[in-house]
């Protein structure tokens, strides 16, 4: 709502008028000297407007897929449209994983580790994995496409911890997917902070 606030205010701004509701209900447009979106002055109004036009860095999928490669959670955190191409990613991700955990001489000293790191860019996005012990891998894509290790790592050290007390529960049955609601929040809290600590 902002960002279209400001387009129209930049575009009246333009033409050297602002638009102004009166009482009635009626705008009323008036001349403006130099002053940008929401009466900011214009160097306010540039950092407002880059802000907004900034692409924003975070997590668009993740996925846990299980030992036979079978799907036990994914969620995707775009519009319904991505959601499809996601899937997409990350069924293609699963062929690097085999091939990394199949292939010892090319991963060299990756062998005994459980974050794979990087699987591979696209030109939106990076594709991350991460195996644990019992040959289920989470998959992670990010529109950060300058990430650090270190961050992925984090994430999938709070992620995996949220999946072992999700599996934990009594009322799960093993290899089936995963439908704890508390595990579906416990995620988005997860996914919401590595937004915020990537993006500093």
């Amino acid at each position: 709502m902002l960002l279209s606030r400001v387009r129209e205010e930049r575009s009246l701004q333009a033409a050297g008028t602002r638009q102004r509701a009166t009482p009635n209900g009626c705008a009323t447009i008036s001349r403006v000297k130099n002053r940008g979106p929401a009466g900011l002055d214009s160097a306010s109004a540039s950092a407002v407007e880059e802000e907004a036009t900034k692409p924003e860095k975070m997590i668009v999928c993740i996925a846990v897929v299980g030992h036979q490669n079978n799907p036990l959670y994914i969620q995707s955190f775009t519009e319904a449209d991505d959601a499809l191409k996601l899937h997409h990613i990350v069924h293609c991700s699963l062929d690097v994983v085999d091939e990394r955990v199949n292939n010892p001489k090319k991963s060299g000293p990756l062998l005994n580790e459980t974050f794979l790191g990087l699987l591979y860019p696209t030109e939106n996005y990076k594709v991350y994995g991460y195996l644990t012990n019992t040959k289920v891998k989470f998959i992670l894509v990010t529109t950060d496409l300058d990430v650090k290790d270190a961050d992925v790592r984090n994430f999938f050290r709070r992620f995996h911890a949220a999946y072992v007390d999700a599996v934990s529960n009594p009322f799960h049955v093993p290899g089936k997917k995963i439908t704890s609601r508390t595990f579906a929040e416990r995620v988005s809290t997860i996914v919401k902070a590595f937004g915020l600590s990537s993006a500093g």
